[in-house]
């Protein structure tokens, strides 16, 4: 018994020592710190915006139908836009009507709206509603097909307008006249609030269709300042339609006749609004298709004669000289979006070198005049000033 107790009582001891050594080394171990409490935690990334999925094209009217583009449109936008050019102010004044052409009364929607901003809203209208282009006469050109009811019809608001840069005008303009970085920042602008109330007219929102109306409106309006309005009642514009003019007609007001010094004999003679030549045969061809199959019972020649284009594209109302200015700005948005060659569209219709399809692309006004069909020096920046002037005229004041 005594040899087992004191057995038992070494073994206490001996364990007790352990016990004692072991917590004496726990309590010298360093004490870890508490990284997670003193170590500041990294932020997570702001997730950045998903863009914005424009809606794909539209191939028939969402035009709403108690809407009245004279009174909502044309005398509220022609009067911003002209007090921008108080020393003309030429969009709001009545035109005298007897002056007119007969096409100036094909259509009698805009029968006493005899302002151009009438005209040039209302043609504006017209070419919200998609329409197979006029352009099978010169397809090949624009890697285009020659039969034009293979076309995608479009309008100015069936496509999202493209965003720009350097790069990209750089490709669209054929290196030239490329735009500052703050006229980029506003052609950027007018295609956001242009898309911007397209796919709100898209979703049934009435107020997205008239914002998206006045926006085109008021671009066109500004254009036509830049093209001729701001020279319209010259000396030398009375000079030049004096030396053309057919018999028995006269220059009307606010009507410029301008000799372009750079054109041949044939381009030479601009006339009106957004300055066509009267040919029939030439650019204003594809002007002449469309209203042709609009106004089917008040059509015009393909072959009409210069003095007869004249006439046409000189008239006091400006009906078919304003319907061609929007012709001419879907025209080359149908070229965009019907073409089978890259270098007639924008680049970001081209992914992994495939065009996209017709209905996913998107459009823009921004290209040189043998890429896409454009007419208009301001929107392919010409002068180098003029494409600044149109988009800082349609981003003052609203819409």
């Amino acid at each position: 018994m005594k040899t087992h107790t004191t057995t038992n009582i070494l073994a206490s001891i001996l364990v007790t020592t352990l016990i004692s050594s072991n917590g004496f080394a726990m309590a010298k171990a360093p004490v870890k710190e508490d990284t997670a409490s003193s170590t500041p935690s990294t932020p997570s990334p702001t997730p950045s915006a998903t863009p914005v999925r424009e809606p794909a094209a539209i191939t028939g009217s969402i035009t709403p139908a108690d809407f009245n583009v004279f009174n909502e449109v044309s005398y509220p936008v022609g009067q911003l836009v002209d007090s921008r050019f108080q020393s003309y102010r030429e969009l709001i004044p009545q035109r005298n009507a007897q002056e007119g052409h007969y096409t100036d009364s094909c259509d009698t929607t805009p029968d006493t709206q005899d302002r151009f901003s009438d005209r040039i809203a209302y043609a504006v209208e017209l070419k919200m509603h998609p329409l197979q282009a006029g352009l099978g006469y010169v397809a090949d050109a624009y890697g285009m097909n020659s039969n034009e009811n293979t076309y995608l019809a479009n309008s100015l608001i069936s496509h999202p307008l493209c965003n720009v840069t350097a790069d990209t005008l750089n490709t669209t303009l054929g290196g030239k006249k490329i735009p500052s970085a703050s006229t980029i920042k506003k052609a950027n602008e007018f295609a956001n609030k242009m898309n911007e109330y397209r796919r709100q007219a898209l979703s049934g929102d009435r107020e997205g269709y008239v914002k998206a109306s006045k926006l085109w409106s008021k671009f066109m309006m500004c254009t036509s300042y830049t093209e001729s309005l701001t020279s319209a009642n010259t000396s030398k514009s009375n000079s030049v339609a004096s030396k053309y003019a057919p018999s028995g007609y006269r220059r009307p007001a606010g009507v410029l006749f301008y000799e372009d010094p750079y054109q041949d004999a044939a381009s030479k003679l601009n006339i009106g609004l957004f300055q066509f030549t009267p040919n029939s045969g030439g650019n204003v061809q594809a002007c002449i298709r469309e209203w042709n199959k609009i106004y089917p019972k008040c059509t015009i020649s393909t072959k009409a004669s210069q003095a007869e284009m004249i006439r046409i594209t000189g008239s006091s109302l400006q009906t078919f000289n304003a319907f061609c200015g929007a012709s001419k700005v879907t025209g080359m948005f149908a070229v965009q979006v019907n073409t089978s060659k890259s270098s007639a569209t924008h680049p970001y219709n081209l992914v992994n070198g495939k065009l996209k399809l017709p209905t996913d692309r998107c459009v823009s006004p921004h290209f040189a005049a043998g890429k896409s069909y454009n007419h208009f020096g301001p929107f392919q920046n010409s002068v180098g000033t003029n494409l600044e002037e149109v988009l800082a005229c349609t981003l003052s004041g609203d819409y």
